[in-house]
């Protein structure tokens, strides 16, 4: 997602000063530690800023390292490779930039370079190379502002092994660029009560439901005797929101972040006959296929006060949160706005890029954000009123401004003709877009 600053290679350096305690950060500059004390998590240790960064799975890992990549041309490439990287590049991400982009890694210990690879070689690669810390020492470096953190995940759980009664379930997301963790307890024998539930729609022939599709999801949004999960939920994000002082619209948003955080669950998305999941058994599993959190994120945002609909989209196999808004930024006027559910987006985007169920944010194309175009025949089922959801136009602002800037940025000046000032203008464009574009998706 990160716009590589090629017009830099080999105009200037820029030189970073670094005072201060972080002394013990310094000496571990660009390794790759792996948290022994704990589960093996591994973490990057980037040598301009001495804060380090978790790796977390493999295609995270190497999108992270792209990112944090410095641009170098072919033939300098082709030097360090030969015989060895300069002591000024130890620790660093280096990509080809004039070629495809490929990744190496300037191991600090001998400043020879390796090839990152696909996302699982240049996994196993880091953990190759690898120095174990504990989690003490680890503490000592400084956590970098837009790194994630480890989740304790219950993707691959095994429900055999689901024996005790009471579970504590752990959900780490984002919001505003900062993390946030709560926990809450459910109960194993509520879990298999929802598992084992009717989720198939019965009615008598000579008298079906007036709405088929209402009649179906309301199996689903019907909540058990001693079912608490949703109260414990709303107020977890109360509490986030009193601590920081959001507003009704902020509070709306990171309720919706934590739905989006959830796992989406490709296995399940690959099963030729679907079974959706009660809002309890997503939670419990921590994992959920569009429909299912679309239901969750439906429970929990009507719990807050907000009105909220079921949006289904049955030409492209898909379902979102319709979140109540002003008409004029409403999907068909119908007063509700699409929200995304299976991964990360402002309230209002309509992603143009869908792969196996979930939503992906791999786009520069920021000029569709909002249309329709993509979503087919469009159902709005299970209508609530409640407060509005305002903060669209906002949105709108936030795209407006970065397809400006990327529109800017796609004519980047001439480095043989260029004057100093283009130049410095230029990056600070480029960082400016950089820094929005991580902000919009949480990145």
């Amino acid at each position: 997602m990160k716009i590589n600053r090629k017009i830099l290679i080999g105009l200037f350096t820029l030189f970073t000063f670094f005072v201060g305690d972080a002394i013990y950060a310094a000496d571990l500059s660009g390794r790759i530690l792996l948290q022994v004390e704990s589960h093996g998590e591994a973490w990057y240790v980037e040598p301009v800023s001495i804060k380090r960064y978790y790796l977390g799975r493999p295609n995270d890992a190497f999108s992270l390292m792209q990112n944090l990549g410095l641009g170098v041309k072919t033939s300098e490439l082709q030097g360090f490779l030969a015989k060895q990287a300069p002591g000024r590049l130890s620790g660093r991400i280096l990509l080809q930039v004039e070629d495809k982009g490929q990744a190496y890694y300037v191991n600090p210990l001998n400043l020879k370079l390796y090839y990152l690879g696909r996302p699982a070689d240049a996994f196993a690669l880091m953990r190759t190379l690898g120095l174990g810390i504990s989690n003490v020492d680890l503490e000592n470096i400084p956590l970098a502002p837009y790194s994630a953190l480890p989740v304790i995940s219950y993707t691959n759980i095994d429900e055999q092994k689901l024996n005790e009664n009471l579970s504590e379930k752990v959900f780490s997301f984002k919001y505003q660029n900062e993390t946030k963790n709560f926990s809450i307890i459910l109960e194993d024998d509520l879990y298999q009560d929802y598992k084992n539930a009717p989720k198939v729609l019965t009615y008598a022939v000579n008298n079906p439901p007036v709405n088929l599709d209402e009649a179906f999801y309301d199996i689903f949004l019907s909540v058990k005797e001693g079912d608490d999960s949703l109260d414990k939920i709303v107020k977890a994000l109360q509490n986030i929101a009193y601590k920081n002082n959001y507003s009704s619209d902020s509070l709306a948003e990171l309720a919706l972040a934590f739905v989006q955080y959830i796992p989406y669950d490709y296995n399940k998305a690959k099963e030729s006959e679907l079974s959706l999941y009660y809002p309890y058994e997503t939670l419990y599993l921590n994992r959920g296929v569009c429909s299912d959190k679309t239901l969750l994120a439906y429970q929990i945002l009507k719990k807050l006060g907000f009105g909220v609909a079921i949006m289904n989209f049955p030409d492209i196999n898909h379902s979102a949160l319709g979140l109540a808004c002003e008409n004029r930024d409403s999907i068909n006027n119908s007063g509700y706005c699409y929200v995304e559910t299976t991964n990360y987006f402002p309230p209002g985007v309509i992603p143009q890029n869908i792969s196996q169920g979930q939503a992906l944010t791999l786009t520069y194309d920021f000029t569709n954000f909002f249309s329709t175009a993509s979503l087919g025949e469009i159902k709005i089922l299970k209508k609530t009123v409640g407060k509005l959801y305002l903060g669209i136009p906002a949105v709108k602002d936030k795209v407006a401004l970065l397809n400006l800037l990327y529109q800017e940025l796609e004519s980047p000046p001439d480095p043989s003709q260029a004057s100093y000032l283009e130049i410095i203008y230029y990056n600070k464009k480029v960082e400016e877009f950089n820094s929005l574009l991580r902000d919009f998706y949480q990145k």
